[in-house]
């Protein structure tokens, strides 16, 4: 759920491109952040299962954002400049700024779908 949800925003902001709409991508990501926390609330009410299950629901719902959050320190790791003389700077702090998102959002789908109870209101 969680990849379809990144790959559909990716795809969303990528037709954004093509349009001169001013600030519409910082609209899309904002609503993909809400539709995601939207959807993990849901999948935490209707569980039905035992709180070690639910554990384990929430660590493999959430193992695509640390997954990705390795990817992209890989690649903050391995950056290299493409040419001699390029500047890598504004690459490596849009990695970092990466890591750090999808970090959060690895914590916080596992705070929701693996460790809160099931008294959650929509």
């Amino acid at each position: 759920m969680n990849a379809v949800l990144f790959f559909s925003t990716g795809l969303v902001l990528y037709i954004c491109m093509f349009f001169m709409i001013p600030y519409l991508h910082i609209l899309v990501m904002f609503l993909a952040v809400i539709l995601s926390v939207f959807l993990w609330m849901i999948v935490t009410k209707t569980w039905e299962g035992t709180t070690r299950n639910r554990l384990k629901m929430g660590a493999v719902g959430s193992s695509f954002f640390i997954l990705l959050a390795l990817f992209f320190l890989y690649w903050l790791m391995n950056l290299k400049p493409s040419y001699p003389g390029e500047d890598t700077f504004m690459e490596a702090i849009g990695l970092f700024f990466a890591i750090i998102v999808t970090a959060a959002a690895w914590i916080t789908c596992f705070v929701i779908t693996g460790i809160s109870k099931k008294k959650t209101s929509l």
